[in-house]
């Protein structure tokens, strides 16, 4: 299960290693985070590097 945290002027979200393995991330993975409108539902998506 992911965990958000507060640094206090940031958000950190832990993601379990079987989840990251799942999806081919590692920890120089960066993603995008939005939000469908009006509902309640996100999208992660993977950010590709040229």
């Amino acid at each position: 299960m992911a965990k958000i945290s507060s640094t206090g002027k940031q958000f950190t979200i832990t993601i379990p290693k079987e989840l990251m393995k799942m999806m081919g991330w590692d920890e120089h993975t960066e993603v995008v985070i939005s939000k469908y409108p009006g509902k309640d539902i996100l999208f992660i998506e993977k950010i590709r590097k040229k």
